[in-house]
């Protein structure tokens, strides 16, 4: 009994098969036609926006039915604008999304990730979800309620419980977060991305 299709997109190019995958699907050179029974599902993993921006130029976004996300809080993660590339091309070819999982990691003072991006948040919630929002790790007060108004489905933390050391982090990194405003708020402020993406942004 092979597991179910799971693909990783960790990497600036390519991307690679979960161990257990049955070798027949790992041998296409794309999934577009590829018969159910051998492609009832689709998990697709990605931290790399343009490696699975890529893969979607000879694959139907369709195929896709559960979306992990990985926000990297280091200093050559992708941008906020790399990932809002990937948003709108999965607006609008990902019709069957089902389920959905964000997590947005921060390391420290320094490494703060992109969980007080709005660029970000603002294109994440263009996708279609059918039936539930997971997130975690380190994101701004709002982002829960935005995301829910825009996609139709309450946004989960299944870490965050009452008492808990990970919610009395994650609340540690919302202080001041409040200010940040995606209904109105179109661009990031300097101190709200990392600096490295900004000098990125700034270069391009």
């Amino acid at each position: 009994m092979y597991s179910p299709p799971y693909l990783f997109f960790h990497s600036r190019k390519g991307y690679w098969w979960a161990q257990g995958t049955d070798p027949a699907l790992q041998k296409l050179p794309t999934l577009n036609d590829t018969p159910h029974d051998l492609l009832p599902s689709l998990t697709i993993n990605v931290s790399q926006p343009d490696a699975l921006m890529t893969w979607l130029e000879i694959n139907n976004g369709a195929l896709i039915s559960d979306l992990t996300i990985f926000l990297d809080a280091t200093d050559v993660a992708p941008s906020p604008q790399r990932w809002c590339v990937l948003f709108h091309k999965l607006q609008r070819e990902a019709t069957n999304i089902q389920n959905l999982s964000v997590y947005w990691d921060a390391e420290g003072p320094i490494h703060i990730g992109l969980g007080k991006s709005v660029v970000f948040v603002r294109g994440l919630a263009l996708l279609k979800v059918k039936r539930s929002v997971d997130i975690g790790g380190f994101y701004a007060k709002h982002w829960p309620r935005y995301l829910e108004e825009n996609m139709g489905l309450k946004p989960v933390n299944k870490d965050c419980v009452p008492g808990s050391s990970w919610e009395r982090s994650l609340r540690n990194y919302q202080r001041g977060t409040e200010r940040l405003n995606p209904w109105i708020d179109t661009k990031d402020g300097i101190w709200d991305i990392p600096g490295s993406v900004l000098f990125r942004s700034a270069r391009s």
